[in-house]
């Protein structure tokens, strides 16, 4: 069987699949992790792919106020698969002075989130290595609190910093149907509010962004693992990560 980067879904745009990088180990295996945009268009038939390809597992990066604005399908709506929400980002606002002021506002985001939300980055990847299946992480776009998620998956299995990069980078394929469609449904409900700006630096997801973020975790913190563990995450289950996204499979491949 040949597995694809992207998932094509009704209801999503950017699930994409974290399997198919290569490592000095081997390939990371694919089905194992599943990155995505907001799953909150999605009806049963697609919730129920998702549980066909081994997805037993759900987290849900978004704050509050997200969540109710476009609540998840999983939450109870699919009994076989487990729901989390950890709210990564919670308390940070790239929209305020400060961060808003930043040359590049989006890796200054990802370095408060890093200084700030330690606790949350371990609470997710414990999850992540407790989970008996397949699991599919995602916030509203998947691309920034995702794409960090995502980062730490890949360095932890070895993959190089170019793959990592380019991972962050390909949600820029997805991303003009994926905002339209979110500007599009914030106009419908209320149109009397402000609408996503498309020109937004927000919105990018630009390799530079990516490359200084990894230099910004291995000068202050050590790289991932070091962090991870300073943060909390016991060793063993660094362990059992690492397991998980290596695990061989019956036939890898990428298109």
């Amino acid at each position: 069987m040949t597995y694809t980067r992207h998932i094509p879904l009704q209801g999503s745009f950017n699930l994409r699949d974290l399997g198919g990088y290569r490592t000095a180990k081997g390939q990371t295996a694919w089905r194992r992790y599943w990155r995505a945009d907001s799953l909150h268009r999605l009806g049963p038939d697609a919730m129920a792919t998702l549980v066909t390809i081994g997805c037993s597992t759900v987290i849900d990066l978004r704050h509050d106020t997200e969540i109710t604005a476009r609540p998840n399908p999983f939450f109870t709506g699919q009994s076989s698969v487990s729901y989390h929400h950890v709210s990564l980002f919670e308390g940070l606002d790239p929209t305020q002075p400060g961060m808003a002021d930043a040359e590049n506002v989006l890796l200054a985001l990802y370095c408060a989130a890093l200084d700030k939300r330690g606790e949350q980055f371990a609470q997710v990847l414990r999850l992540m290595a407790e989970a008996p299946g397949g699991v599919l992480f995602h916030c509203t776009a998947g691309k920034d609190r995702t794409g960090m998620i995502a980062a730490f998956l890949l360095l932890l299995a070895g993959a190089s910093r170019t793959d990592i990069v380019a991972d962050y980078v390909l949600t820029g394929d997805y991303a003009p149907a994926m905002f339209a469609a979110l500007r599009a449904e914030q106009e419908a409900k209320d149109p009397l509010k402000g609408f996503i700006d498309l020109s937004s630096p927000l919105l990018l997801s630009e390799a530079g962004t990516m490359e200084a973020f990894l230099e910004y975790l291995d000068q202050l913190y050590g790289g991932a693992e070091a962090y991870l563990l300073a943060q909390g995450l016991r060793a063993e289950e660094i362990v059992r990560l690492r397991a998980r996204l290596l695990q061989p499979m019956l036939a890898e491949g990428a298109a």
